[in-house]
């Protein structure tokens, strides 16, 4: 795996050296170290030694500052002894602003965390410095230690579920943005899918902040098709990643905006056979807007989350990969964390041989996918069709200058009473029709190549659907 220099982005800003000899002496103790805005425009992230004698088979670690009203906010995670690089295995886990206190033992972990032996060495407790006050910060890190025997082997994974888990192709509903209490979501993981399955949708994808450990819990629901993801939470904006899995498997995230890194970790996830996406590019939350460069092996972007304001910015953005020939699906998420909304409003439609994560995610990059106002209401039937030439969403359709086409659409559910669709030729609104008994038609003629897609919206205006491209190689 090669970053470049990206050393420099992870500092231990402070001074603390703990001999591994007065470690036992010292613990419990406490560790004091004072942050600067100097210190989280510059480092971000801050690496605390901590010193672990031979023996010891749980570590706690407890984090206190002043958070001075939203001024200051500090994450925190945790390396076992290791390579502090970016794509270091030895994060044990991460759960940002989320928790103030964590442990690690050899059979359990807080959540966000794994499990595993407590290595003797020099153990770092990892601080992101998300906000800092003029004034500086203060922190005070809480180190205890236990000695006690460890009463059960270190838990090994459950077994996935066989796969499909269920044959035959079709368009699948489902959820690619959702959190439980692993990182900042207020559910467990089997109230999570629980909830997943009750409202209809056929596969979920659990992505926690910046670690995979929703894994240990092994969950299993009657039709529901989980996938593994991370979101990579960077300082220069937010990704999922979708089809990881094993332990401790995760994507590091100790990105500043602009560095050229981040060509290395999407390379590396999609080397790993996982599909990247960019999340809710125009946020309004602070550092989570993509400010990155997108780099080649980015697949997938949100159009629509929790921030309805911002989907025209980012279907404008989408359409500036498009135009320059960038295969980069659009999705529909809702980013659920908590409370009584859908985790299905928005979501997706995939188009994909059986229910399965290869199948899934093969479906995603080839973009098979109809963005959905909710998890119920089937998608349009959408075809392109020139002669006896016939196109999908998805598909390339090869014309000559000058050859008509025929975009038709059929969809039948009461969601599509009153409803229009909108033709769009390389991200330019060209048409619009009123379904007429369930149907529409849009006739054009190719000129250069390019691709057409379709919003279709209610009789209100709002967006019912909005499918991905159907691409045209026009030749003269």
């Amino acid at each position: 795996m090669t970053f470049g220099r990206s050393l420099g982005i992870i500092a231990a800003v402070g001074s603390l050296m703990v001999s591994a000899e007065s470690a036992a002496a010292l613990l419990p103790r406490v560790i004091k170290v004072h942050y600067t805005p100097k210190d989280q425009q510059i480092h971000r992230y801050a690496n605390v030694p901590v010193d672990v004698p031979a023996g010891v088979t749980r570590l706690d670690i407890e984090l206190r500052y002043d958070r001075a009203a939203g001024e200051n906010v500090v994450d925190l995670g945790l390396l076992e002894p290791g390579p502090l690089e970016l794509g270091t295995k030895a994060f044990r886990g991460w759960t940002g602003g989320e928790r103030s206190e964590i442990f690690v033992s050899a059979t359990d972990a807080t959540p966000g965390y794994w499990p595993g032996p407590v290595q003797a060495g020099r153990w770092h407790v990892t601080l992101g410095l998300y906000k800092v006050g003029a004034s500086g910060v203060d922190v005070e890190i809480t180190v205890r230690t236990s000695t006690e025997a460890a009463s059960e082997p270190t838990p090994a994974l459950p077994g996935r579920t066989n796969e499909p888990i269920r044959p035959g192709p079709a368009w699948f509903s489902g959820a690619l943005h959702a959190h439980t209490y692993n990182s900042d979501g207020a559910l467990s993981v089997q109230a999570l899918v629980t909830k997943a399955r009750d409202e209809g949708l056929d596969f979920i994808a659990i992505t926690d902040h910046n670690n995979t450990a929703h894994q240990r819990e092994g969950t299993p629901v009657p039709g529901l098709l989980q996938l593994i993801g991370e979101e990579v939470t960077t300082p220069g904006g937010h990704m999922n990643v979708w089809g990881l899995g094993g332990v401790r498997d995760f994507v590091d995230f100790r990105v500043l905006p602009g560095a050229n890194a981040i060509r290395g970790l999407v390379q590396d996830a999609v080397a790993r056979g996982a599909v990247v996406g960019i999340n809710h590019p125009f946020s309004a939350c602070v550092a989570c807007s993509w400010t990155h460069a997108v780099p080649p092996g980015v697949s997938a972007i949100e159009i629509s989350g929790r921030e309805p304001e911002e989907m025209p910015r980012a279907i404008a953005l989408w359409d500036i990969l498009l135009r320059e020939g960038r295969r980069v699906a659009a999705v529909g998420v809702s980013d659920w964390h908590r409370g009584e909304a859908p985790i299905g409003s928005a979501s997706v439609r995939v188009w994909s041989r059986d229910l399965s994560t290869l199948s899934i995610l093969d479906g995603i990059r080839n973009g098979r996918v109809v963005v959905m106002l909710d998890a119920r209401t089937p998608p349009p039937e959408i075809r392109l069709v020139a002669g006896e030439t016939e196109g999908r969403i998805g598909d390339t359709v090869p014309l000559k200058a000058g050859d008509g086409y025929i975009v038709t659409l059929n969809a039948k559910s009461p969601a599509y009473q009153g409803a229009r669709a909108e033709l769009f030729w390389n991200g330019e609104r060209v048409a619009s029709v009123a379904f007429v008994d369930g149907a529409a038609r849009l006739e054009r003629f190719a000129m250069i190549s390019g691709y057409i897609r379709v919003h279709v919206l209610s009789g209100a205006g709002a967006p019912i659907a909005i499918a991905n491209p159907i691409w045209l190689t026009v030749k003269p």
